[in-house]
């Protein structure tokens, strides 16, 4: 399934849209109406959207440049936002383990094989995006180590995204905004 039809849980769906600033009319139903969402309402992604000013547990190495990232999310749109050909990521995941990529504009390649990306918002709160969905947006060595994690994070409210998912919704994300 690509991310584009993917269902948001309500709940999701109505937090996504108070974080992010949304108007009423463009409450997202699905993945893909929140990046058309986000491509009318909000301005492009710069590199120090992405790029944290201390260690994350998302390490880049961008051409010998480590950088941090705000979450798996960032790293993946890496390439994109910040000009390089390619990046080679580390994320430590927060149920342990470790998931590494090899990322271009165009493909993603990670370890272990069968990684997930988790997705998601926190359930109350106001701040930056940084706090507010970044926590929640995490690379999992497996379908399971996100399963036990999810269930463990009461206080967010996230989806499972397979690693081409989430890549195509970090491309969605990355495209040029007005």
């Amino acid at each position: 399934m690509s991310y584009e039809r993917m269902e948001l849980p309500a709940e999701m769906a109505e937090r996504l849209a108070q974080v992010l600033d949304l108007p009423e009319d463009a409450r997202p139903r699905t993945l893909g109406d929140l990046v058309e969402a986000l491509s009318r309402e909000t301005p492009r992604i710069r590199p120090e959207d992405l790029v944290a000013d201390g260690q994350t547990r998302h390490e880049v190495d961008a051409g010998g440049k480590r950088l941090y990232v705000h979450c798996f999310m960032d790293a993946l749109m890496a390439p994109t936002v910040l000009g390089y050909e390619s990046v080679s990521v580390r994320s430590d995941s927060p149920s342990g383990g470790q998931v590494t990529a090899h990322v271009t504009g165009r493909t993603v390649e990670a370890w272990p094989e069968g990684a997930v990306v988790s997705f998601g918002a926190a359930r109350s709160g106001k701040g930056p995006v940084q706090e507010l969905l970044c926590p929640y947006i995490n690379a999992f060595p497996s379908r399971q180590d996100y399963e036990r994690w999810a269930r463990e994070t009461p206080e967010a409210v996230t989806i499972a995204l397979s690693l081409e998912e989430a890549f195509a919704l970090a491309r969605g994300l990355a495209a040029t905004r007005p």
